[in-house]
């Protein structure tokens, strides 16, 4: 007779392959068993034993039928199918059998398993969350697209153009700040004065612009009423200053991917990250604080994360309720580590809610990619100067395969769907000193970065 022997993993008891009576979970199209507090103990191609538990459905009636056997679940242990489910337009998920790709998936699916047997309280709280959201976006947001008129001009790129190209986007209004003669072979310059994207403003700072996908409901990009980014904050001069002493202070700069390639036109291109982020040496997510050894000082660093709780602020006033409870359940579902505030920082200073870091650049411009981001980024520009109403635009936000462009002034505050091609325009005044930091979540981060943690 065999015997079945353990190892301990994380301070769970995972079972060995040599008990006959253990169960294998090779397909991930196979529910997942999901403990009694919510966390699932499997993954696929880990050894499962049978559970002598039982389950209990609803009014604590007791269940005949074992955990195990897939023939019934109560609410509360309801298994989740990653395989078969159409995962959010706006969220990256690692498709995988590791543990951590497992892990992005579940916490992508979270909301979902909240969504199908709520409570009567619930489902009506949630109305009336949608409605007032829906109100709110339609009576300060206002509806763009690419007219038909334009279509002659406008150049629509393909997805494998972009993905084959380097594809970047000239902001030059009177004459062009990207010099073409330093850029050959397997490049495409879009120009914004020429036409070959379409650009969406509004000067009503009361207005904001929202562009939706054709077929769905939700959005490709808000771009926040100015008079609302302004009471947000309407001076950079803390946020360029925190961003300048990060570039004196460290070592080197963020050396990006080919797909992801930042420029500066006749400079080195610099761009750094502030934030927590998936080790690289190493298993697991690190809090960042390292960089502060470097002499980074951690004012600073608790000034970009305020900037990184303003835009969680307003990603609360303006994404609708399905975006806010998709990522609250994931981060519920999967305890992923976000932004944390510096050691010295006062004690009412917390983490982030959502966005682990946040990345800038001093004048720089971004080949056209799309990110591996778990929700909706933001993206803002800055000067060492307060802002007004009537400041002028200083650049673009590009989406070349759609064929159109946001214009962004000082301080404007801009949601977008990272999973759509994008990129910043260079400036469109090659004396102005332009801030651009982008606001974001990746997958890496959600999945733990951690194979050897079983636990999903």
């Amino acid at each position: 007779m065999n015997s079945s022997t353990n190892q301990v993993v994380d301070g769970y008891s995972q079972p060995i392959l040599d008990d006959p009576n253990l169960l294998l979970v090779l397909d991930e199209d196979i529910d997942l068993p999901v403990a009694s507090d919510g966390m699932s103990r499997t993954v696929p191609g880990q050894a499962v034993a049978p559970s002598s538990r039982v389950n209990t459905s609803r009014c604590d009636r007791k269940c005949r039928f074992p955990s195990v056997g897939g023939l019934h679940r109560s609410s509360n242990d309801s298994s989740i199918r990653t395989a078969s489910t159409t995962f959010p337009i706006w969220c990256h998920v690692d498709k995988s059998k590791s543990p951590s790709s497992t892990r992005t998936r579940v916490a992508a699916l979270a909301y979902i398993s909240k969504q199908n047997h709520p409570k009567r309280s619930t489902s009506h709280r949630r109305q009336l969350n949608e409605s007032k959201k829906f109100c709110k976006q339609r009576s300060m947001l206002k509806d763009v697209k690419v007219p038909t008129i334009a279509f002659s001009n406008v150049k629509q790129l393909d997805s494998n153009f972009i993905r084959n190209t380097v594809v970047i986007c000239d902001g030059g209004t009177t004459h062009p700040t990207i010099n073409a003669e330093n850029y050959t072979g397997n490049v495409c310059i879009l120009s914004l004065s020429r036409g070959d994207l379409w650009v969406h403003d509004t000067q009503n700072p009361l207005l904001g612009l929202r562009m939706h996908f054709l077929s769905t409901k939700f959005p490709i990009f808000i771009r926040l009423p100015r008079q609302k980014s302004l009471s947000i904050l309407n001076d950079g001069s803390a946020i360029c200053q925190a961003m300048n002493s990060c570039a004196r202070t460290q070592p080197q700069s963020l050396v990006r991917g080919s797909s992801k390639q930042v420029f500066n036109d006749g400079q080195p291109a610099r761009y750094f990250c502030v934030g927590s982020q998936p080790s690289r040496a190493e298993r697991g997510v690190k809090c960042g604080l390292y960089k502060l050894k470097y002499g980074f000082p951690s004012s600073d660093w608790d000034t970009v994360l305020n900037l990184l709780q303003r835009a969680e602020y307003a990603f609360d006033m303006f994404a609708s309720t399905d975006m806010i409870r998709h990522i609250v359940e994931a981060k519920k579902r999967v305890p992923f580590l976000t932004m944390a505030p510096s050691p010295y920082s006062s004690s009412n200073q917390h983490s982030a809610r959502y966005y682990n870091g946040a990345g800038f650049g001093v004048n720089v411009f971004l080949r056209c990619h799309v990110d591996n981001d778990f929700t909706m980024s933001i993206v803002q520009v800055h000067m060492d100067r307060c802002y007004q109403d009537d400041d002028p635009i200083v650049c673009y936000f590009c989406f070349p395969r759609i064929g159109c462009a946001v214009a962004l002034r000082p301080g404007d505050i801009l949601m977008f769907n990272p999973q759509e091609p994008h990129c910043i325009s260079s400036r469109c005044n090659s004396d102005d000193q332009v801030y651009c930091i982008s606001c974001y979540l990746k997958t890496r981060v959600v999945g733990l970065n951690d194979n050897s943690n079983l636990t999903i």
